[in-house]
């Protein structure tokens, strides 16, 4: 990699750095596998000679449907060596689901992980129809073809501008679209990550978010770091604390629900090696980061904001969690931002907006799909589909969603007002605010929530509750009280299924 600023860098030179200054520090830890820095760049340049055996080339595609895992790590930095495409897949999905992302990628060489080998079977002609030509399974043949491979030695030529991995979106709004980053969006991006988040050299992250979606935030920036990946297949809150203190982590990634969860089953004294947590993904409750910064005064918050489309946008350090509490913090370096009025107008100070973004860390677009690409970009902008506001001190205050404001009569709702309410309120835990069809007003206000241990809430006090502190068009005309909120793969908040499901509870 010459330089670290973006401009000639290629995604795979930030394992090779590391693997070249840092060769026996322990890379990646997962259940009773350790792989140090150089262990773990023999097997990404052996794989992406086994991959070269079996015809891919630059510009291929090679997806990988796996859970978290130590492989991650060298399919993500290997594939790139040969200047094809490494695409992680949701590991949560459907064989529906990953069949929409094959067809649309058509990867040379799928890599599977048991679970997802087995939704496979009976589907060799759909394989076939995606361009699939071989199935390597990480339990079965993939370590022995690894064993036999040639390692490649020269990385192929690549510019920093050619595409290097394919993300694929939540879906949480329709079909899941392969979100294009190049070499130097990558790059770029880790720079600023290991920047605004004050990453060390040598950091011990632990990795309990879905890696198909956090890699881009820490897994490719902790390895420009040259820290340590502390993985575990799944998130277990008790499990966080034990492996805290068995592998001296010292930061770890997390979103508001299992931050919520650990905070939980906290232990009375915080390890000392724990420096570091951040968080994104959706809007924090004011009252859970008041209760964490409080629990925990010796570890420090961050907050971060952006996308798969682009990353870097805003940060909130440690000095700000409390004192801007209701913003996602202020810009990132090299990232500009701007908000737009419904008539497209810049909107003027104070005002509410669409948010509109642009920073080296942005996508090159969704793969080989213009219509859509088209539709979240202008004049190299960003589009990101969320409503908000600047405050004096140029801190940025989501406000949620464009498509989830709730159009009531002539009067607009912005969800996460009423969540706020509802989570001020000593027995609620968590709440989904989304609109419903209405005959009267077009859309009315209905609202989830989850109760507190040991807490008892009944719909009628909790609708006094917010007539107390809500005009009456932002009230929620229903209030569900449920056991859970569904989610997303990576913990946030599932919308469409909790507006799916109040519609349904509608009609019955």
């Amino acid at each position: 990699m010459s330089g670290e600023n973006g401009s000639n860098a290629r995604l795979d030179a930030i394992l090779t750095r590391a693997a070249l200054t840092r060769p026996q520090r322990a890379a990646v830890i997962f259940q009773d596998i350790t792989w140090t820095y150089a262990e773990v760049h023999g097997r990404a340049c052996r794989l992406a000679g086994a991959l070269a055996a079996l015809g891919v080339q630059k510009g291929d595609r090679v997806a990988l449907w796996a859970g978290n895992r130590a492989e991650f790590v060298e399919v993500l930095f290997g594939v790139p060596m040969l200047g094809a495409l490494a695409s992680p897949l949701d590991h949560w999905w459907t064989w529906k689901d990953a069949q929409n992302a094959l067809v649309q990628i058509r990867p040379r060489v799928l890599i599977v992980g048991a679970p997802q080998a087995t939704y496979l079977q009976g589907h060799d002609d759909a394989l076939r129809a995606a361009g699939i030509e071989h199935v390597l399974h990480l339990d079965d043949d993939y370590p022995s073809r690894l064993a036999a491979a040639t390692p490649l030695t020269t990385p192929t030529p690549v510019s920093a501008h050619d595409p290097a991995v394919v993300f694929f979106t939540s879906g949480s709004t329709g079909r899941s679209k392969g979100a294009v980053h190049t070499h130097a969006s990558l790059t770029a991006a880790a720079v600023t990550m290991n920047a605004e988040l004050e990453i060390p050299d040598g950091e011990r992250t632990l990795h309990f978010l879905p890696l198909f979606s956090s890699c881009m935030e820490h897994l490719i920036p902790l390895t420009l770091a040259r820290g340590t990946h502390i993985v575990q297949s799944q998130f277990d809150a008790s499990g966080v604390w034990e492996a805290v203190l068995k592998y001296g982590v010292t930061h770890f990634d997390a979103v508001p629900t299992t931050l919520r969860r650990i905070l939980e089953v906290a232990p009375a004294t915080i390890p000392a090696t724990l420096r570091s947590i951040s968080y994104a993904s959706e809007r924090m409750p004011p009252q859970l980061i008041t209760a964490l910064v409080e629990r925990m005064p010796t570890v420090e918050f961050v907050q971060f904001y952006g996308m798969m489309e682009q990353l870097c946008l805003t940060v909130c350090g440690p000095k700000d969690q409390l004192r801007k509490i209701d913003t996602v913090g202020r810009r990132m370096r090299g990232a500009e931002l701007h908000l737009r009025n419904v008539e497209g107008q810049v909107a003027g100070p104070g005002e509410d907006g669409e948010i509109y973004a642009r920073s080296p860390s942005l996508f090159a677009g969704y793969w080989q799909d213009e219509t859509a690409t088209a539709s979240v970009m202008s004049d190299g902008w960003l589009r990101t589909g969320d409503l908000g506001r600047f405050d004096p001190d140029g801190f940025l205050v989501l406000e949620g969603r464009v498509k989830e404001m709730i159009k009531s009569g002539a009067l607009t709702v912005i969800p996460s007002e009423v969540e706020g309410v509802l989570l001020s309120h000593p027995g609620v835990r968590e709440a989904a605010v989304v609109g419903v069809p209405d005959d009267r007003w077009g859309e009315a206000v209905h609202a989830f929530i989850t109760v507190l241990p040991g807490a008892s809430v009944e719909e009628a006090e909790l609708k006094s509750f917010c007539q107390e502190r809500l005009a009456g068009y932002k009230r929620p005309k229903v209030i569900h009280i449920v056991g859970d909120l569904p989610r997303t793969g990576i913990g946030k908040v599932a919308r469409r299924v909790v507006r799916e499901q109040a519609i349904k509870a509608g009609k019955t």
